[in-house]
């Protein structure tokens, strides 16, 4: 385990902003597939909104502690999820201002792909710390049940 500190975030409050970042990024898939542009850029504008500071608050609150943690197992999963996916939130930055409402309209196709792509990692994300991560976090004592 790694040196015992206060609990930095809660499972509950997590898991809670997951399902959340979840419906939003299906929103997004949904909009984009049958509507305007406008309605893309607002879906994405709305996953973004719940996103960045999320992704934010977890590399530096969350990972750090998990990958120094002293159970080899636990540390080398964190490891692996930092690596997996530290330009996450960077590559959703950079899609936010290469995608504005009329270049949406112009290239659907290549806005669904580019979108697509980013959306599976972000739920390959969420199910890394919602089946290993967090439980790690919350067996160490690094992280709260509730609060």
């Amino acid at each position: 385990m790694s040196p015992l500190l206060p609990p930095i975030a809660s499972y509950a409050r997590l898991i809670g902003e997951h399902a959340e970042i979840a419906s939003r990024a299906a929103r997004l898939a949904t909009a984009t597939a049958r509507s305007e542009a406008a309605a893309v850029r607002e879906a994405l504008d709305e996953l973004a909104d719940a996103l960045i500071e999320h992704l934010a608050n977890e590399d530096r609150e969350i990972h750090p502690r998990l990958m120094a943690a002293r159970d080899g197992g636990v540390r080398i999963s964190a490891q692996e999820a930092r690596v997996r996916y530290e330009t996450l939130a960077a590559d959703w930055i950079a899609l936010i201002e290469k995608w504005p409402s009329p270049r949406i309209e112009s290239d659907r196709e290549g806005f669904a792909t580019e979108s697509g792509a980013l959306i599976e990692r972000l739920y390959a994300r969420i199910r890394d710390e919602d089946d290993l991560l967090y439980p790690a976090a919350l067996a160490s004592g690094q992280m709260a049940l509730k609060g």
